[in-house]
């Protein structure tokens, strides 16, 4: 009788954790036929709506104007400012360098220089390869030599292989340094033929959220599967970003390394003739560049929590010199470099750069950027303020390698962006974007509204000058809220979903910027407010700039539309599933939509800290109060929604997205579902793949919203 009941009871345990396990997880799986019928279905469902409609044509040409009149974001890395450069002809686009140090112009010459047509490599090796440009790649050292390594995803993805490129000979090195399985690699020069290299070196070697947990030291000539280990980040990392900061004596390499549970990055001191130190800075540090590179023989460190020296306390977001590890006396001495008021903030991705042994801050007074460059005196740390324009966004766009200079970029809603090179205090022109259309009949303004809390959240308006309060104007919001990471007023960006500025515009609407809690606009605290159980305030504070627009008659209330993507699809549909009567139109774009088992997809484990700990029950009730996917109810009339995804996209799964949009479907909801295949997370794809994409999401908002007359 006791075995019996005790099978009844397992039986029943089955039967119940079956009955609870979500049905739709078929939708998670790319290689299912089910699943690829569904999204053949799906795509030929909103095509046949968004690409029939005669402004869809106008949107993908507008997009690649604007594409082929631009590039991908430059970036000075190792002596070179990098970019990819594209057009109808070279829609992969072309890697172009110009030297920003005597040691380069003496490798490439003066002037832009074409180095590799990724066009050409397609149709020579038949992969579609994409270069993306950021501070780890290329990953260049003009100082070293005259060698690059490029990190080439196959597929926009952010797994990459690795190969060894000769800036002289414009070509890839025969027998170079070589990894072709693609992975989330990170490479650094040592030397002319040692790398310090971050990536899958078999079992054990990765964290369960796909990320390098070891750095090798790799010798030219060797296989990097038998590269000598230097570092193995703990057995809780999840996450392990490498960092190359030179100085007097030579270079210090950093591991910064994220860990399952809360908390701060933990720092260690690599060395490749001895083990690695654990390196304890006096508060914890902002992640991503919590540690930036070092000035006048300190470290420069961004506070992620007050520090109280003396009488002396400095709040969360300080910028502080340290003394270099190992120093003493007078030389241990902390020195304040900035120290933010309640309205100021530096952002850690976008706001620090050190060149020619100076510190270069972009600062944010009420999100509108401010620019300086500091150095160390006698006397303290001098800041000397920059020029830029008003309501403007800065972002310094240098990466750590042979720190010669500063790239700078200043630019506004409504201004095209500049870009200077800063070498001391002589500013060398790179680029002057010229203007995609005529922005003087148009205003952006700053306004607040005020959330649930209380809490005054700031937003940036652009509209027609002329354009009266009388409730009758479409509005397409968009906002990010998360990560500590700021929403820039950047000039047609489609990072900020800013690129939509100008049809909205153009057929009479109004764009509005969301400046939410979670983001980095205020310092650590705006982000730690909406971070983890806190997550929500976001929603609310969302809310809050839509309702103020209604209220303000600055916006009519039935035509509201909100475009988010990654965190910020996310929002978008925990938005509209929260608050149905508030949107017309919403689009997400890469969304996380199951907030109980976002830790198990791709790469989710790094957002523990971000979001919360779905194991954890406090935390679990916190998610499931706005996780997406768990909030959608029968007989509520939810906004028409737009939902979007890659299948090449490894780091937000597209189960999310798929899943979402079929939920909605049984329960007989408007709802349109796009999935591309080569545009990855970020949309990093070849300039016809990524205008097409951009055209599809504005024809969706114009026709929502009622812009636009189709036949015109």
């Amino acid at each position: 009788m006791r075995h019996a009941l005790a099978a009844l009871l397992v039986l029943t345990f089955f039967a119940a954790r079956a009955e609870d396990a979500p049905r739709d997880l078929w939708l998670e799986d790319a290689t299912n036929p089910q699943t690829k019928a569904w999204i053949a279905s799906r795509n030929t469902e909103s095509e046949a709506r968004l690409i029939g409609d005669p402004r869809f044509e106008r949107e993908r040409q507008r997009f690649l104007a604007l594409g082929g009149g631009s590039h991908s974001e430059d970036y000075l890395n190792g002596g070179l400012v990098n970019r990819l450069q594209a057009d109808a002809q070279h829609p992969l686009g072309r890697w172009q360098v110009m030297a920003a140090s005597p040691a380069a112009r003496a490798i490439v010459g003066e002037g832009w220089q074409t180095l590799l047509d990724l066009d050409e490599l397609a149709a020579r090796e038949g992969v579609r390869w994409t270069l993306p440009v950021w501070w780890q790649n290329p990953m260049c050292d003009t100082s070293i030599g005259a060698r690059c390594i490029l990190a080439l995803s196959p597929d926009g993805g952010d797994r990459t292989v690795l190969r060894e490129f000769d800036l002289k000979t414009r070509a890839f090195v025969p027998d170079g340094f070589r990894v072709d399985t693609p992975a989330r690699t990170y490479a650094n020069w040592i030397d002319a033929d040692h790398l310090l290299l971050a990536s899958d070196f078999g079992p054990g070697s990765l964290s369960n959220a796909g990320y390098a947990r070891q750095a090798r030291l790799w010798q030219r000539g060797t296989p990097h599967t038998a590269a000598k280990l230097l570092f193995e980040a703990p057995a809780d990392a999840v996450l392990y970003i490498p960092h190359n900061f030179r100085h007097r004596a030579g270079t210090l390499f950093v591991a910064e390394v994220w860990h399952k549970t809360a908390g701060a990055p933990s720092w260690w001191l690599l060395h490749t003739d001895r083990p690695p130190e654990r390196f304890t800075p006096p508060v914890d540090l902002v992640r991503y560049r919590g540690l930036t590179g070092i000035v006048g023989e300190r470290l420069i460190a961004m506070t992620a929590q007050p520090l109280t020296q003396g009488k002396t306390t400095w709040p969360a977001g300080s910028v502080l010199a340290l003394p270099l590890p190992g120093a003493t006396g007078t030389k241990g001495a902390i020195e304040p470099v900035f120290v933010p008021r309640a309205n100021e903030a530096v952002d850690a991705v976008f706001h620090l750069a050190v060149a020619d042994d100076a510190l270069w801050l972009g600062v944010m007074h009420d999100v509108s950027g401010q620019l300086f460059s500091t150095r160390r005196s006698a006397k303290g740390w001098v800041r000397t303020p920059q020029a830029v324009p008003p309501f403007g966004a800065v972002r310094l766009l240098t990466g750590e390698v042979a720190p010669s200079a500063a790239l700078v970029k200043t630019e506004s809603l409504l201004s095209p962006p500049q870009t200077t090179l800063r070498i001391g205090t002589r500013t060398q022109a790179i680029e002057q974007t010229k203007p995609a259309f005529d922005a003087t009949p148009f205003v952006t303004e700053q306004r607040f509204a005020t959330s649930r809390d209380g809490t005054r959240i700031p937003y940036y308006l652009t509209r027609a000058r002329n354009q009266r309060a009388e409730g009758r104007a479409a509005a397409l919001l968009t906002a990010y809220g998360g990560f500590g990471v700021s929403s820039l007023p950047a000039y047609l960006s489609p990072e900020f979903n800013s690129d939509m500025v100008w049809p909205l515009l153009q057929y009479g609407g109004i764009h509005v910027q969301a400046n939410i809690r979670g983001g980095g606009e205020y310092g650590p605290a705006w982000h730690r407010a909406a971070q983890r159980r806190e997550h929500a305030r976001g929603i609310e504070d969302l809310i809050a700039v839509a309702e103020d627009l209604v209220k303000a008659r600055l916006a009519d209330p039935k035509r509201l539309g909100f475009i988010g993507a990654s965190n910020g699809g996310l929002l978008a549909a925990a938005t509209a599933v929260r608050r149905p009567d508030l949107f017309r139109a919403v689009v997400a774009d890469v969304p996380l939509t199951d907030m109980l088992r976002f830790h198990e997809l791709f790469t989710g484990a790094v957002w523990i800290d971000e979001y919360g700990d779905p194991r954890d029950p406090a935390d679990r009730a916190a998610l499931l109060a706005y996780s997406p996917l768990h909030q959608l109810r029968e007989g509520v009339r939810y906004p028409e929604m737009l939902i979007s995804t890659s299948s090449s996209d490894d780091r937000v799964h597209p189960g999310h997205a798929r899943r979402f949009a079929e939920r909605l479907r049984q329960l007989g909801q408007p709802v349109l579902f796009h999935e591309s295949t080569d545009t990855g997370h970020g949309a990093a794809a070849a300039l016809d793949a990524a205008a097409r994409l951009r055209a599809l999401k504005s024809t969706y908002l114009l026709q929502a919203l009622g812009l636009g007359d189709p036949l015109k």
